[in-house]
């Protein structure tokens, strides 16, 4: 019985110590139930990134080569280098889609040279 009653007036006491506690401006000292409930801010969460996406055009020029041959490896060497750059240009952002199009040679005998029209699709992010 002594066990008993020393038992709920230690529960009671600790009840009484509980309520009377103040957590950060939220005063629990008045009669009823406090509820504290936690959201998360908007204004504190991380701002979700904001994509576009962008089509685009440039011209790759090959060198001049004595040959068609010549000149075609010339505009391969042109595109591989446009699409090393447009990679490098674009780290953060999301190459969709890059192609150097159909080369098309022309020119003198000994003066050919290659080109193309190489479209390009990206993402990038909008602040």
């Amino acid at each position: 019985m002594k066990l008993m009653i020393f038992l709920s007036t230690l529960f009671f006491s600790y009840a009484a110590l509980a309520q009377q506690m103040d957590i950060k401006g939220v005063d629990t000292s008045s009669e009823g139930s406090t509820t504290i409930e936690i959201k998360k801010n908007p204004k504190d969460a991380p701002a979700k990134a904001k994509w576009e996406t962008q089509d685009g055009q440039a011209e790759i020029n090959g060198e001049e080569g004595a040959t068609t041959k010549d000149a075609k490896a010339a505009w391969k060497k042109a595109c591989a280098d446009w699409k090393k750059e447009m990679r490098d240009d674009n780290k953060e952002n999301k190459i969709l889609n890059l192609n150097c199009g159909n080369s098309n040679c022309s020119g003198d005998a000994g003066a050919k040279m290659c080109n193309s029209t190489g479209t390009y699709k990206i993402k990038t992010r909008v602040e």
